[in-house]
């Protein structure tokens, strides 16, 4: 697998990280632009773009505003979610000067899944999309998301958009792999906080996907962990049914934890996501001729 890195201009010329990882080998079958959950960042793809790479896919990833090395001075601030999604038509453009006639797909963990849910449902010319435990709602035991709710609902949240509060995510809610989890702990440029206003981006957002999840016409693949304890599993399944595309996958894995794609069980996601992009590919090839 080769990983490289670079910038790229975002919304606003915005200056923007990004990364990807190519297979060893030339043949490229397919790219795929990945986005990560909050408080994380790009790195957090390098497990799942293991797998791809090894069979045939280029991964790209950026850091999404406010996080890491796109936080600026402001760690833990997005001034909209709109700059996101403009930011990932820019990405999509450099990635298609690269791809050339191969499709790009679209895929997001929790955060990153909310945003690529949205991103389809502008965009139903879309390859195909594919979310993995996507934040649509909080899980109801969260204590930060009762706080946070408080907090939005009140005129601080416009008078101080910028003003932080503490957002800890539990890591060992996040995965039970003890290898990925240990470096989860370890991880000392993961977010712990987060801006008013982007936790009111972020509320609007979850309610405008699933007021519009009957316009997301795109090929859809939902991965949803069984056991989730950060976000409400039942939300997701409510959001499937809700999708009027006829191609449509819905798979929940019971007994994981949130991060599908970190988990000791990861293998058997990877696989459905194998079969679905190769399905996906040569449906599009077929279409094409």
């Amino acid at each position: 697998m080769i990983n490289k890195k670079g910038y790229f201009e975002g919304r606003e010329t915005k200056r923007l990280f990004y990364q990807y990882w190519l297979p060893d080998s030339s043949n490229i079958k397919a790219y795929i632009i990945a986005l990560h959950g909050w408080g994380t960042h790009s790195d957090r793809m390098e497990v799942p773009a293991e797998f791809l790479t090894e069979n045939g896919y280029a991964v790209y990833a950026f850091d999404i505003r406010g996080h890491w090395r796109n936080a600026d001075n402001n760690p833990g601030h997005i001034d909209s979610m709109v700059h996101i999604q403009k930011d990932i038509v820019l990405f999509m453009d450099l990635v298609k000067k690269t791809s050339g006639d191969k499709k790009v797909f679209l895929m997001g963990h929790s955060f990153g899944g909310l945003i690529a849910l949205v991103f389809a449902a502008n965009h139903p010319a879309l390859p195909g999309v594919l979310v993995s435990s996507p934040l649509l709602r909080f899980a109801v035991n969260l204590s930060f998301s009762k706080k946070l709710g408080k907090k939005i609902a009140g005129p601080i949240s416009k008078i101080s958009p910028t003003k932080t509060v503490e957002m800890v995510i539990e890591q060992n809610l996040l995965t039970s792999d003890i290898k990925i989890l240990r470096k989860h702990i370890s991880d000392d440029k993961k977010l712990e906080k987060i801006s008013l206003r982007s936790a009111a981006e972020m509320e609007r957002a979850m309610k405008w996907a699933m007021e519009n999840a009957s316009n997301l016409l795109c090929p859809t693949f939902i991965m949803q962990a069984g056991k989730d304890k950060m976000v409400e599993k039942g939300t997701t399944k409510e959001f499937f049914e809700k999708i009027k595309s006829k191609d449509k996958t819905y798979r929940e894995y019971d007994g994981f934890l949130h991060e599908l794609w970190n988990e000791k069980g990861k293998a058997q996601v990877f696989r459905d996501m194998y079969v679905w992009l190769e399905k996906h590919i040569k449906k599009n090839n077929k279409n094409i001729k």
